[in-house]
């Protein structure tokens, strides 16, 4: 056994998986991992700062680095 992973039912008188095939899911993987790693941050964040300052600033207000009111 290999360090890619395989299904584990073996097909008879098959010539088995053509060659890109590994590295074609493996890629799939991490882009769609990727993506989804990245919205789900995005999302996260967002609603972070919704907790973090619920009340809505005037327009105009800037933001000072490293205060916290």
């Amino acid at each position: 056994m290999g360090f890619f992973p395989y299904l584990p039912i073996r097909i008879p008188y098959s010539p088995g998986i053509a060659h890109w095939w590994d590295p074609f899911w493996w890629l799939f993987q991490i882009i769609v991992m990727t993506v989804l790693l990245i919205s789900f941050r995005k999302v996260a964040l967002r609603i972070d700062d919704q907790f973090d300052d619920p009340k809505p600033k005037p327009p105009g207000h800037k933001h000072k680095p490293g205060s916290h009111s």
